[in-house]
C-alpha cells in the first residue's frame, strides 16, 4: 500500500512499530481492500498521535479509560457518531491483533461503545395526507375499523 494517500505521522516506537505490523497483517493475511487499509490507518494513527500527546508510549499502557478519552476527545471536536463507531471498530480491529500476537491479554476497546446515532424524528403529515387516510368506504366493516 502506497504512504502518498496517507501523511505518515511520527509516532514513538512503542506505538508505530505494532501499527506497521498491524498494516502489513491487513495486507497480507487479511486481504482487505486498499480503501479499508487506507481507513484502518487514518484512524489508527489520528488516535496514536492522540495518545503520544497525552503522554502513552505503547499500546499496553491503553485501557478501557484511555480509550473513553480518545472517544470523548472526537465527541469534543464534532465528530459523528459514526465515525467515532468506525474509529472504535478499528481500534477494536488492532488490539484484537495484538491479542493475537500475545501483547495483550485483553482488548480494553471492547467494553466502549460508540455514541448513538441521532435518528430523525418522524415527519408530520399534512391536512390533505390525513384527509386521505380518513376517507373510507362506509360499508366496509374492515375500512371503518382501519379508520379507527
Amino acid at each position: 500500500m502506497s504512504d502518498q494517500a496517507t501523511p505518515k505521522i511520527n509516532l514513538p516506537s512503542g506505538l508505530q512499530k505494532p501499527l506497521d505490523k498491524f498494516y502489513e497483517y491487513l495486507r497480507s493475511e487479511k486481504g482487505l481492500s486498499l480503501h479499508t487499509q487506507r481507513n484502518y490507518r487514518q484512524q489508527l494513527e489520528t488516535m496514536g498521535q492522540h495518545l503520544n500527546e497525552m503522554g502513552v508510549k505503547s499500546w499496553t499502557q491503553v485501557d478501557a479509560g484511555w480509550v473513553r478519552q480518545l472517544a470523548g476527545k472526537g465527541m469534543r471536536e464534532g465528530m459523528k457518531a459514526s465515525s467515532i463507531a468506525t474509529r472504535l471498530s478499528s481500534l477494536r480491529s488492532f488490539f484484537d491483533f495484538l491479542i493475537l500476537r500475545g501483547e495483550l491479554t485483553a482488548n480494553p476497546a471492547k467494553g466502549v461503545s460508540a455514541p448513538r446515532k441521532q435518528r430523525p424524528l418522524p415527519k408530520n403529515l399534512d391536512v390533505d395526507e390525513v384527509s386521505q387516510l380518513l376517507e373510507v368506504d362506509e360499508t366496509d366493516p374492515l375500512a371503518i375499523r382501519d379508520r379507527a
